[in-house]
């Protein structure tokens, strides 16, 4: 059975058609985003079990567990942090959810407060920046260049009265 040059024509426009369609649908599925999750947030079931005023360090590591990091330099907050990352592709990881819970205590160590933070309620920390903030006056170029000019005098640089 022979076919036609239209006939063909019409079957081979529906192959490319198919094909097209197909590596559309590969090339979308393949660019789905890898959802990460990293750290521990306890439920609110869970958090609601604690008694502020009244519950120690050990009836918080009972009932909800440890926590993901303390405070820097004392035992006086206690966080919990989880976040959600998205990789799409071969872009950088994007937060889209992050959850931090801080427990402070007093000093007999009982749970005084209970605080919830969003990723709305933090702010982005450029961790690697290779530059030391200073304070004060930023001079430009031009002023740090010729500053010095006239503030010394022969004396003060040769340490005596007598100028050369």
């Amino acid at each position: 059975m022979q076919l036609s040059h239209a006939t063909s024509g019409i079957i081979g426009q529906r192959l490319r058609t198919l094909i097209l369609g197909a590596s559309a649908v590969a090339m979308l599925t393949g660019c789905e985003p890898i959802r990460q999750t990293h750290g521990y947030v306890p439920a609110e079931a869970y958090v609601k079990r604690i008694n502020v005023g009244t519950d120690g360090r050990a009836e918080v590591v009972s009932k909800i567990g440890r926590p993901s990091t303390t405070a820097a330099f004392e035992d006086d907050e206690w966080y919990y942090i989880s976040r959600s990352t998205e990789t799409k592709a071969f872009f950088a990881p994007k937060a889209v959810e992050q959850k931090v819970m801080v427990l402070a205590f007093d000093d007999t160590g009982t749970v005084t407060s209970i605080d919830n933070y969003a990723l709305e309620d933090g702010r982005v920390i450029d961790l690697v920046t290779n530059t030391t903030p200073t304070r004060g006056k930023r001079l430009t170029f031009l002023q740090q260049l010729v500053g010095n000019i006239g503030r010394f005098t022969p004396e003060q640089i040769t340490g005596d009265d007598s100028v050369f």
